[in-house]
């Protein structure tokens, strides 16, 4: 499970790949944002042990999917943004993009691949 979470990087430059799919195979995948969203004071607490959430937490998410890859849902919570996914031809890497926006009015996205393999 924890591979197909992915941590939002502070860059969003990094490379990302989401673990490979088949075609026919319909799997859950999405990005973990709480390191992007703490501020370094809720950051300090959770480092302190403390259960912590954003106060910029995500308000709505979305993602941008190429032509052969479907959604069937999405969702998200205060720091995570999940999507499920099915399609895709064989042999083919796409680039997904979670869109996100905060509480706060603040707008992020990051880049993840996806490559899909046969089974």
């Amino acid at each position: 499970m924890a591979d197909r979470i992915l941590k939002a990087p502070r860059n969003a430059r990094t490379l990302l790949f989401w673990p490979a799919k088949a075609p026919e195979e319909v799997v859950e995948r999405g990005f973990d944002w709480s390191d992007v969203l703490l501020t370094p004071a809720e950051a300090a607490r959770r480092a302190a042990g403390e259960d912590v959430a954003p106060a910029g937490g995500i308000k709505s998410s979305s993602y941008v999917l190429p032509q052969g890859i479907v959604a069937s849902s999405s969702s998200s919570s205060a720091t995570v943004a999940l999507v499920t996914l099915t399609g895709g031809e064989l042999g083919r890497v796409y680039s997904i993009t979670n869109r996100i926006e905060t509480a706060t009015g603040q707008q992020l996205e990051r880049v993840v691949k996806l490559r899909i393999r046969a089974k």
